[in-house]
């Protein structure tokens, strides 16, 4: 047993090695609770940099907290992925690394994604991994999509970053290179599970049966609540009416109201095309299985994962590791 990292990568290696390296140079290869430091690796990028179609930036393999370095690949030249392949190799042998690619500038395939490898390696129900994530690298939708499976999920226990202030003259590196956080520093961030409020799919799913009777049609915010009350009494059953328009008509996403600040608002609600699409999320398989750790049949969970596109890296279809002695 032991930690699994989830990291985004884009041309610069040095986003999940650094983190990587600082995390040994703290804990050991093996963390006192939780086993091997760095298990496996499951790194999620773009195609693009999966296969070296965008090569990476110029790297540097240095000493940990040091500028000396070992070994140079200028611009261009290398494969971002398989340099991070052959440092894991190197500081951690034996742990295993995996990519997943998507559309790192849709927030949705990332979300996707990481939900799918989330429930991969840690299904409901069973004894899974303990997993810590690298929102240093990749694209800023992939890490806000890794934030926010691992403050919905709770599976994600820790996050962490590396920060460097002068990119163009450090981002090179791939280890610390500096004890003056000034110039570097890295970060451990306790991702604590937030809990899903599930009377917001209530109001929501209200919505979508009054315009299932009638298609299009507004209700003042008293019939509303007034429904939710006879629906979902447990939730809604001493809830006023100036407290549910303030607490939840107010600041929800998903329900439109009639008229407009300007010209005027009505006291009318109905579910909005951006209602619609939440509902869909949230019933998703893939949700429930996460953020409600809803424990679903294996045949289900394996049609789940099956879209997952992930493979290791040493199956010899991205080329091998880049050695860095």
């Amino acid at each position: 047993m032991g930690i699994l990292h989830f990291a985004g990568l884009g041309k610069s290696a040095g986003a999940v090695t650094a983190g990587l390296g600082c995390i040994k140079a703290r804990y050991g290869q093996h963390h006192a609770q939780y086993g091997d430091i760095a298990e496996n690796l499951v790194v999620f990028t773009s195609p693009e940099i999966a296969d070296g179609t965008e090569p990476a930036f110029r790297v540097e393999h240095n000493d940990h907290l040091s500028m000396t370095v070992r070994k140079t690949w200028p611009r261009g030249e290398v494969n971002a992925l398989r340099v991070v392949t052959g440092f894991v190799k190197r500081e951690f042998p034996g742990a295993a690394v995996y990519v997943v690619t998507m559309d790192v500038n849709d927030f949705s395939a990332c979300f996707d994604a990481i939900g799918r490898a989330t429930l991969k390696f840690h299904e409901p129900g069973q004894v899974g991994k303990h997993i810590w994530a690298n929102i240093t690298g990749g694209s800023n939708l992939l890490n806000a999509a890794l934030v926010q499976m691992a403050y919905l999920s709770g599976v994600i226990g820790r996050l962490y970053y590396t920060f460097v202030a002068d990119l163009r003259q450090h981002g090179r590196y791939l280890q610390a290179f500096s004890r003056d956080e000034r110039l570097f520093r890295y970060r451990e961030i306790y991702a604590l599970k937030t809990r899903f409020d599930r009377r917001h799919e209530e109001v929501l799913g209200v919505l979508e049966q009054v315009d299932a009777e009638t298609q299009g049609r507004y209700v003042t915010s008293q019939e509303l609540l007034c429904r939710l009350k006879g629906s979902a009494p447990e939730s809604f059953g001493d809830l006023d009416l100036p407290t549910f328009k303030r607490d939840f008509l107010n600041v929800m996403q998903g329900v439109e109201q009639l008229g407009d600040r300007v010209s005027g608002q009505q006291d009318a609600v109905r579910l909005s095309d951006d209602g619609r699409d939440i509902l869909r999320l949230l019933r998703r398989p893939l949700f429930r299985a996460l953020v409600e750790r809803e424990q679903l049949p294996e045949r289900e969970v394996e049609a789940i994962i099956s879209g997952l596109n992930i493979r290791r890296l040493d199956d010899g279809r991205v080329g091998k590791a880049v050695a860095l002695h």
